[in-house]
């Protein structure tokens, strides 16, 4: 059996945050639709630099996530809008080939390829478990979610199977293989502060390009 050190805690959420990569884009017709914010648009022979998403800037958007069946699985609809920094990983690649040169005001429709986001799906990631290494507080059901904490963080784990001595979890992402569907809407775009990028990059701060 495979051993593995991880402790287990009980996961209400699956996902902090909304993953994104690839696709079309195009001019924001009048004002973003999304969370019901205006949002200006900008020509793009018009856009300064600091508001084009690019290295180190720091980002807002708006977005609706879907799977491919059409379902709905995290937006920011009645919430502020996702703030990160580009090109740090703070998201998955593939959000950043979909967004980078974006303009504020721009909104699109992306397209996440599973290879974009959490990988194919992995039979190896299906492993047994003994069961009396999971805490005995925690009320297993086949389905739910627990969070594992492994050597590099957090890792997100599916109750499979619940056998007598064994539970059957599943250690792939939720979403692994699967192709993600997103419509943002870039609310600000702006550079970095001194303490933002000390925060992210310590010492090493890099030198613009």
């Amino acid at each position: 059996m495979k051993k593995l050190f991880v402790v287990f805690l009980l996961m209400s959420v699956v996902l902090s945050a909304p993953l994104f990569a690839g696709g079309s884009r195009e001019e924001a017709p009048e004002a973003s639709e999304l969370n019901g914010d205006p949002a200006p648009t900008t020509p793009a022979e018009d856009r300064a630099d600091d508001l084009v998403i690019g290295e180190n800037k720091i980002v807002q958007i708006h977005y609706e996530g879907t799977l491919a069946d059409g379902s709905v699985f995290d937006s920011s609809e009645g919430r502020e809008p996702l703030e990160f920094m580009y090109g740090v990983g703070m998201v998955i690649p593939g959000l950043e080939d979909g967004l980078r040169g974006m303009a504020v005001g721009e909104r699109a429709n992306i397209e996440v390829a599973y290879s974009d986001a959490y990988g194919p799906y992995r039979d190896e990631g299906r492993v047994e478990y003994p069961r009396d290494q999971i805490d005995p507080s925690i009320p297993l059901e086949e389905g739910m979610m627990l969070q594992g904490q492994g050597p590099q963080g957090p890792i997100p784990v599916t109750v499979l199977e619940i056998h007598e001595e064994t539970v059957l979890l599943d250690f792939n992402h939720p979403f692994a293989g699967q192709d993600l569907f997103f419509e943002v809407s870039v609310v600000s775009v702006r550079e970095a502060t001194d303490e933002e990028l000390e925060m992210i990059f310590g010492g090493n701060i890099p030198l613009p390009q």
